[in-house]
């Protein structure tokens, strides 16, 4: 019978077990490109108070450290959009090392969550925040089961003045109604394991059909990064993990809003 280890390494063949595979996703899923080091300009102590306060403490060690990032200068958004992530992939890169184990990383995944929710503005709102930007949908399939990343770029997004409406897992025939039922102007889909991309396919070409007036399917997300090929497979128009060059390939980069100051965080 196969051990942790044995799963982990079939994992990275491409051949994951599937609930090893999910949490992997949860623990790993990140906004843009993964980095092997942090950005300049983090803090190496702030970023190890954040992971021990997710991994070991309480939700009073949690607040007590964000407190202390803002009284130290650190914007709001640099915790969830940089910190945040660091930390998931710290705690990723312990899972494949053996130094977490599966349940500490699962109740991790699910704290920093809980900090994004906390962080972030609106994230889970599904009406139109501004009349005079562009307005997408950020959708991640019924059977994926990472949400980390697409709950902070729904966050960034609607941070540059983008309207977002967010679909985590919801059945496809609630995604087709809601696709009939509302213009877009882009259509993001996020995706963890490379073995699913294939099936996008199919979904693409269904999300396609529910559009009264076409418009950009781009997809993203760790399986995006990991496959050269994500644009055949899936036959999305664009492909793209990075929010800004989504937006610049839809044509949408030049239809950003006014942003008031109290929805950047200034």
């Amino acid at each position: 019978m196969p051990n942790n280890s044995d799963k982990k390494r079939g994992l990275r063949r491409g051949a994951p077990d599937e609930s090893v595979g999910s949490l992997a996703s949860q623990a790993l899923s990140v906004l843009a490109s993964r980095r092997a080091g942090k950005p300049p300009g983090m803090s190496e102590r702030f970023l190890q108070a954040l992971e021990q306060a997710v991994c070991k403490g309480g939700q009073h060690d949690r607040d007590l450290v964000i407190r202390e990032m803002a009284s130290a200068g650190i914007a709001r958004e640099d915790i969830a959009d940089l910190y945040v992530p660091m930390v998931a992939r710290r705690m990723g890169r312990a899972w494949c090392e053996d130094t977490m184990s599966f349940a500490e990383v699962t109740i991790g995944a699910a704290r920093l969550q809980g900090v994004v929710r906390e962080l972030t503005e609106d994230w889970s709102v599904g009406a139109r925040i501004y009349d005079d930007g562009p307005n997408v949908v950020v959708i991640v399939i019924a059977d994926e089961y990472h949400t980390l990343g697409p709950m902070l770029i729904t966050s960034q997004l609607r941070r540059l003045g983008v309207s977002v409406r967010l679909l985590l897992g919801r059945p496809l025939a609630e995604v087709q109604a809601i696709l009939r039922e509302q213009a877009f102007d882009a259509v993001f889909i996020s995706v963890a394991h490379v073995e699913r991309l294939a099936q996008i396919s199919a979904i693409v070409k269904m999300l396609r059909s529910q559009m009264a007036e076409p418009v950009p399917i781009v997809v993203g997300g760790p399986a995006a990064e990991e496959e050269p090929a994500t644009k055949t497979l899936t036959g999305a128009d664009h492909v793209s993990s990075d929010i800004r060059e989504a937006l610049r390939l839809c044509g949408l980069k030049d239809r950003m809003p006014a942003v008031p100051p109290s929805r950047t965080g200034g």
